[in-house]
């Protein structure tokens, strides 16, 4: 028979935990079955077993506030010309807060989504629209919202003008992505008023980002051929193109978890092996453990309401509980 899979740090098994055959006679305790008492030390080997692409670097560190994830990202200034850099620098994103009972599974997942977002913040950043004299980035994060919010002047008027193929032409080559540029290929109605865009992009000589470093092409599927549809397309073509980089080259242990090789089949039949319920029913000792436990991490995780009960979010939240019979779970303290 072969042996168990070992757990790795900050897992226990709870009392009586059932195990798990596998169909390759591995035997396992799945995740569901074990508490966690994560600490710095066992988060930080968990992200060690993690690769990328080496520019990103992730770090697992801790403060007042407790445990968190960051992303380190070594690259050239954004909004500065490659010529004029002579050395790479280092930046950092947000922090990730890791709650020391969070499953080691979804403390990995975590790094997938910094790791994701990071991208999507330097995305966002590289492109870029050249008009009337100025260079812009109408999609960075950096934009002040609460400005915005107060302001009418971002709301579309005459985007929604619709898109000769000239004119698409022209606004095509208004935009460029880490100083690469687009080539409007082709344009296709569909049957249902919908139009696929098929762009090509051409790096340059400035164009920093590695995986940047050769030619591609988008197809964009927009409802309407105005501006604002078409930009709002590249963008997302864009994202969608980023976040399929880190699915494909994201690991944990050599296993690329979120690969589109791995088999949905697969994976679905190995949920149906070990979260059955018939692996609890004929232990019912271990069943109301195992529902006490559930019971307590989800406590951890419950918020309080502001104190001040008039206040601007208290007042809102108690209005959105209100509107509902809430009978299971556990409420706000």
């Amino acid at each position: 028979m072969k042996a168990t899979h070992t757990l790795l740090p900050g897992e226990i098994p709870m009392p009586q935990a059932p195990q798990i055959k596998l169909d390759d006679g591995t035997n396992c305790i799945p995740q569901h079955y074990l508490s966690y008492h994560h600490t710095k030390s066992s988060v930080q080997d968990l992200v060690a077993d993690i690769d990328y692409d080496p520019h990103y670097l992730l770090f697992a560190d801790e403060d007042k506030g407790g445990i968190f994830i960051q992303v380190g990202i070594v690259g050239l200034d954004n909004y500065i010309s490659k010529h004029f850099q002579a050395h790479q620098k280092i930046v950092y994103g947000r922090r990730w807060r890791v709650e020391p009972n969070l499953p080691s599974s979804e403390i990995i997942q975590t790094c997938f989504l910094a790791l994701m977002k990071a991208r999507e913040h330097e995305i966002r950043e590289l492109v870029k629209l050249h008009q009337k004299g100025k260079t812009t980035t109408p999609f960075s994060c950096h934009h002040d919202l609460p400005l915005m919010a107060m302001s009418s002047k971002t709301q579309a008027n005459n985007d929604d003008a619709l898109l000769s193929k000239e004119k698409l032409k022209g606004l095509i080559e208004q935009l460029s992505f880490d100083d690469g540029s687009f080539l409007l290929l082709d344009t296709i109605e569909l049957a249902n008023r919908q139009f696929v865009i098929s762009l090509q992009f051409l790096p340059s000589e400035k164009t920093k980002q590695p995986d940047l470093s050769e030619s591609f092409t988008m197809n964009l599927l927009v409802d309407e051929m105005n501006q604002n549809a078409v930009l709002y397309a590249v963008i997302d073509a864009l994202l969608h193109r980023s976040n399929r980089h880190v699915e494909e080259n994201f690991t944990f242990k050599r296993f690329a978890r979120f690969s589109r090789s791995n088999s949905v089949l697969k994976i679905a039949d190995l949920s149906a092996q070990t979260r059955h319920k018939g692996v609890t029913e004929g232990n019912e000792h271990f069943r109301a453990a195992f529902t006490q436990s559930n019971y307590e991490t989800d406590e951890t995780r419950v918020p309080s309401l502001p104190k001040e009960k008039h206040g601007k979010l208290g007042v809102k939240l108690s209005a959105q509980l209100n509107r509902f019979k809430i009978g299971g779970g556990i409420l706000p303290k």
